[in-house]
C-alpha cells in the first residue's frame, strides 16, 4: 500500500451555482484593460461621458450644463472610471501630486490620484486656516472664467507642494482655461514642474488650450481631454471622444 506523507489536507474550493445578485457575477459596469484601455461593458470611459453629454446635457447660452452626473447630481461610476482612464494616460509621467481646484474637478482628480497613487492636493478659495505657523501659503487670482469664478483666489500651503514635485493638473472642464492656468500658476509659485493636464471634458471653441499651452509650455498630447466639444451651434453639442 502507498502511505501518504502526513500534514494538512489540501483544501478545495467546491464550485456552487451563483445565484442571481450574486457579487461574483459580471455586470454591466465591470472593469477590465484589453489592448491597454479601459472597458466597461465593450466602452471606453470617453465612450460613456460621450453618451452622457448627448442623452443629458443641456445648453444654457453657450454654457453646457450637466448637473445630472457631474455639477449638481453626481455619477460616482463615471467620475471613477473617467478618473482611473485620465491616470493610465499620464501614469508614466512621473508625477508626484495631483492638483485641482475647489469645485467638480476633484472628483475626477480623486480618482486619478488613486490609481496613479500619489496625493491629491485641491487649491482652496480661501487660505487654510491650519496652516503651520510661518509656513508660506501660495496665491494665485482666477482670470476670465466661463464658470463666474473670475476674481476669485486660490491658495495651496507650502507644506504640500514645493520644490521637485512633478504636477499633474486634474479638472472637469477646459472652457477658457482661467482654472488650470490659476493651478499652473500656483505650481510655479511653488518651485514645482507641472508635467500634464488632465480633463475630462474641453470646449474647443472656448480657445483655453491656447491659453493653457503658453503658459505651461507643454506639448499637445500632455495636455489631454476625455472628449473634445466642438460646438453647441444651433442648440446642438457636437461631441467628439479623443
Amino acid at each position: 500500500a502507498v502511505r501518504r506523507p502526513r500534514g494538512r489536507r489540501p483544501f478545495v474550493v467546491m464550485a456552487s451555482p451563483e445565484p442571481p445578485g450574486s457579487p461574483t457575477r459580471r455586470k454591466s459596469t465591470d472593469m477590465k484593460y484589453e489592448h491597454a484601455r479601459l472597458l466597461i461593458a465593450g466602452k471606453t470611459p470617453q465612450d460613456l461621458l460621450a453618451e452622457r453629454i448627448r442623452e443629458e446635457g443641456q445648453l444654457v447660452g453657450t454654457a453646457l450644463k450637466v448637473n445630472s452626473f457631474l455639477n449638481h447630481q453626481v455619477d460616482t461610476h463615471l467620475m471613477s472610471v473617467c478618473g482611473h482612464e485620465l491616470a493610465r494616460r499620464f501614469r508614466s509621467l512621473g508625477a508626484t501630486k495631483v492638483l485641482t481646484g475647489p469645485g467638480s474637478g476633484m472628483l475626477p482628480a480623486q480618482s486619478c490620484a488613486l490609481h496613479i497613487t500619489v496625493p491629491l492636493i485641491f487649491a482652496t478659495d480661501v487660505p487654510p486656516m491650519t496652516k503651520a505657523p510661518n509656513v508660506p501659503v501660495y496665491e494665485q487670482t482666477i482670470g476670465e472664467s466661463s464658470v463666474r469664478r473670475e476674481g476669485k483666489t486660490l491658495h495651496v500651503s507650502s507644506e504640500f507642494l514645493g520644490p521637485g514635485d512633478r504636477v499633474l493638473i486634474v479638472d472637469d472642464m477646459l472652457s477658457k482655461g482661467a482654472t488650470a492656468v490659476a493651478l499652473a500658476g500656483l505650481a510655479s509659485k511653488a518651485g514645482a514642474t507641472v508635467v500634464g493636464c488632465g480633463f475630462m471634458m474641453e470646449k474647443e471653441y472656448e480657445g483655453g488650450r491656447g491659453a493653457l499651452s503658453s503658459v505651461v509650455q507643454l506639448p499637445r498630447q500632455r495636455i489631454q481631454a476625455l472628449v473634445t466639444i466642438k460646438s453647441v451651434t444651433g442648440g446642438n453639442i457636437q461631441v467628439v471622444e479623443t
